[in-house]
Formats: structure tokens, C-alpha cells, sequence
């Protein structure tokens, strides 16, 4: 492929020729002495239509020792314009656009997989962010837990010392209150964990102490939706239209189809249109040694005049055809560039089945979740009123505290239960996103402030 942009080239220079001479007849010395200096300029441009232009202008000027030249010095000067148009091969705007195009594409492709990068950070954040709510949920949980089983044990040990009841049910309390600051140690070092895995994903390093022992207090709470899933088939249908990969195979698929016509064009033989125009002119001083006068110009502007002033033509027009035969290396060209479109094809066909697959697992996920959290919902509801009946039986003298402590262990447990339902629906929700391409949509995410790091005012 030719360079599209304008070349130019200079050449000048000085030259001295001493040639020995067997025959005197024509230059009239035994030794003939020419000193030559030239000045040549090119100007070559190639086209996007297979078309290619030049413009020669050389000019020369020479002196020798010889007594029979008419001229001393002799002032040269010629020009040419050129121009060639393929006509089969390198035809139009297709085969000699090719790279340019694709390059094109591959900038856009490249611009996709960054939206691509920001859809999977965005879902991971979204995924630790869920997980620290989990675990800040789950810590509290179980400090109310810790807390109701100390308080019960306080309880109890002041009941022994007035012999209310036996010290059985005081070391049962000890033990449930033991297991308690376990369950709550464990989720505390949880929370921690993901405080610092929530860290390293939004900031830069982690060696500021004072950042190190900050702590991250999520502000959104998971609540499920109301509102009935939107059918299988929008959200698949939204998940062709919007997922990158899927469009990072059009734009390739397009580089392939490119690539395959250009292959095609290659095999074509070579056929070009071909003239050229230029002219000559000739001046200098007459040598006077010379017996014969000459009429041309003297001077370099008087030679230029009659350069183009089209006294002395020179043109050219015709037809250039080159034959490969067999052509071996198009031909390979030709089958792998059709090899690659058809692997592109059947690479867009398996992606769009498996999107369609991932929306409809994703969908299921969420339906399944959901249903999950109203049952995790009803089970903290009566273990809810389960402990707020037993604690009232307590308080009327009708209950014991370990039934009470029991009561409150299964809502503790129904409370976690719930709470990893929550967190299995919101990341249902968030993958339910990412399968159907609109991640950065319900996160007000914008493809230009991702690009330069920082929010606009036009942000939602």
C-alpha cells in the first residue's frame, strides 16, 4: 500500500568528468573536461483511488573544454507530469483504504473493550460493596445477639444467688454467651477483611496508616424489589444490543469483511492507465570558438520560458497490463482472509448464544433469590414473634431464660439467614446487569468520565 501523503525530493550537486578521447573528431581535444551541475526536484502523491501523480523538474548546467560545442555554458532544463490509474488491481477506494479503515475499527474496538473494563470494575466494586454490607449487617446481628446473651447471664447469676434457679441454667447461659463472643469475633474480623478489600479496590495504596485503620460504613441497605421481573426476551434482547462483546464482533466482523474484499481485489491482474506530458527547453552563451550563432535564450529564465512554453512536447499515453500467473501468494491471502471471516462469523453466533444463555441463568438467579429473601423474610418474622412471645412468658414468671436464649438464637439465625439472601438477590441483580450490558446505565456511570477519571456535573 502506497503512502497517502505528498513526498518531495531534492537533488543537487557538482560534477567533474575528465574522459581521455581515442577520436578528435567530435569534440576537438584529446581530453575532454565537462563540469556539470544539476538541480533535480520530485513531487510524488498517491491516491485513495489507486491513482498516482509526480511532477519531475530537472535542470542542469554544463561546461567542457571542447571548441565545437555552440553553447558555453549549456543551460538544460525538462519537466514531466505523470499519471498512472490502475484500473483491475488497486482499483478504487476499497483495496487502497483497506488499513486505514481497519485501524479505524480497531480504534473503536479498542474504545469498547474500555467500556468493557469499566462494566467489570464497576461489577466487581458492586460485588465488594454488597459483600461489606453483608458483613456489617452480620456484625451486628450478632452484637445484638452478644449483647442479649450477656445481659440474660447477668440475669441469671443475680436469679442463683436468690435461689431462684438451679446453676445448671447459669452455666448454660455462660456457655451461649461464650459461643455469642465467638460468632461476633468472627464476624468482626469478616467485616475487617472486606473493609480492606473495599480499600484496595478505590484507592491508589494502602500504606497510609491513618486510611489503613479507617473504617467503611456502607450507607445503602439491600431492599428487594417490588416490581415483577422484565421478561426473558427484552432482557435478551437488550443484552444484544448493549453488550460490548458482542459489539467488539460486529466491529471485527466488518475488519474481516474488509479484509476479504481486498484479498479478492489482490487476485485481479494488473492493469493500468499510464501517460505522462512534459517538456525541454535549451539555452546558454555561444561558445566563441564555435563558428556557428545560435538564437536560444542566454539565461536560465529564458531556458525556463521555453520549457513550458510546449515548443519542444514530449507525451505518452498507454496501457500497462502485468499477468501473474498462478499468483500463489493472493491466493493464500484470498483463502485465509475468507478462512478468518467465516471464524468470525461462527465466533458472533456462539457469543450471541451464550449472552443469551448467561441473561436467561441471571434472570433465573434473581427470581430464584427473590423468592428466597420473602421466605428468609417470613421465618425472621415468626422467629420474631416466637422470641417476643417467650420473652413476655419470662418476664410473667410462665418461661425459662434458656427458652428465652433459644428464641433469640433462632432469630439471630433467621436474621443472618435473611441477611445472605439479601446479599445473594443484590448480587443477583448486579450480574443481571453485567449479562444484559447495562451496568454503567443503572449506575449513572458515564463511558467520558470513566475515560478521564473524574465525575462531571452532567453526571446522574
Amino acid at each position: 500500500m502506497s503512502s497517502y501523503d505528498p513526498a518531495v525530493s531534492l537533488n543537487m550537486g557538482i560534477e567533474h568528468l575528465t574522459s581521455p578521447l581515442s577520436n578528435q573528431t567530435v569534440f576537438g581535444v584529446s581530453s575532454l573536461h565537462l563540469n556539470t551541475a544539476q538541480v533535480n526536484a520530485i513531487f510524488s502523491q498517491a491516491l485513495p483511488t489507486g491513482t498516482t501523480v509526480s511532477f519531475e523538474f530537472d535542470n542542469n548546467r554544463q561546461t567542457t573544454n571542447s571548441p565545437n560545442t555552440d553553447l558555453l555554458p549549456v543551460l538544460n532544463s525538462f519537466y514531466r507530469f505523470t499519471f498512472r490509474q490502475e484500473l483491475l488491481a488497486g482499483f478504487g477506494f476499497g483495496p487502497n483504504l483497506r488499513f486505514l479503515h481497519i485501524a479505524k475499527n480497531n480504534k473503536k474496538i479498542s474504545d469498547i473493550a474500555f467500556k468493557d473494563q469499566a462494566i467489570a470494575t464497576v461489577t466487581q466494586i458492586e460485588n465488594i460493596y454488597w459483600d461489606l454490607v453483608s458483613a456489617y449487617q452480620q456484625a451486628r446481628v450478632n452484637e445484638q445477639s452478644l449483647a442479649f446473651a450477656n445481659q440474660t447471664l447477668e440475669n441469671a447469676r443475680k436469679q442463683l444467688k436468690l435461689e431462684a434457679i438451679p446453676e445448671m441454667d447459669v452455666l448454660k447461659a455462660e456457655a451461649e454467651a461464650s459461643k455469642r463472643d465467638q460468632d461476633l469475633t468472627v464476624a468482626r474480623t469478616n467485616l475487617q477483611l472486606q473493609e480492606s478489600l473495599m480499600k484496595n479496590a478505590l484507592t491508589r495504596t494502602l500504606d497510609n496508616p491513618t486510611l489503613e485503620e479507617m473504617p467503611v460504613v456502607p450507607t445503602d441497605q439491600m431492599q428487594p424489589d417490588t416490581e415483577a421481573s422484565e421478561p426473558v426476551l427484552d432482557s435478551i434482547d437488550r443484552a444484544l444490543r448493549n453488550r460490548p462483546e458482542l459489539l467488539e464482533t460486529d466491529i471485527d466482523l466488518v475488519n474481516r469483511q474488509i479484509s476479504r474484499k481486498a484479498a479478492r481485489n489482490a487476485l485481479l491482474p494488473s492493469l493500468a492507465l499510464v501517460g505522462f506530458y512534459g517538456g525541454s527547453g535549451l539555452g546558454g552563451e555561444p561558445n566563441p570558438s564555435a563558428p556557428n550563432s545560435s538564437d536560444l535564450p542566454r539565461d536560465l529564465p529564458g531556458t525556463w520560458r521555453n520549457t513550458f512554453n510546449n515548443s519542444s512536447p514530449d507525451y505518452y499515453l498507454g496501457l500497462s497490463l502485468n499477468i501473474p500467473f498462478r499468483n500463489r501468494v493472493a491466493k493464500a491471502d484470498q483463502y485465509r482472509s475468507e478462512l478468518e471471516y467465516r471464524q468470525a462469523s461462527l465466533r458472533k453466533e456462539q457469543l450471541k448464544k451464550q449472552i443469551r444463555i448467561e441473561v436467561r441463568n441471571a434472570q433465573y438467579a434473581l427470581e430464584q433469590s427473590r423468592a428466597r429473601v420473602q421466605s428468609a423474610t417470613k421465618a425472621r418474622n415468626l422467629s420474631q414473634r416466637t422470641f417476643d412471645i417467650t420473652k413476655k412468658e419470662q418476664d410473667l414468671g410462665a418461661g425459662s431464660s434458656y427458652q428465652t436464649m433459644t428464641a433469640q438464637r433462632d432469630l439471630s439465625v433467621a436474621e443472618l439467614d435473611l441477611v445472605t439472601a439479601m446479599t445473594t438477590y443484590a448480587k443477583s441483580k448486579v450480574e443481571l446487569d453485567r449479562a444484559t450490558g447495562t451496568t454503567l446505565e443503572h449506575n449513572g456511570v458515564l463511558i467520558q468520565d470513566a475515560v478521564s477519571g473524574k465525575v462531571s456535573s452532567s453526571s446522574p
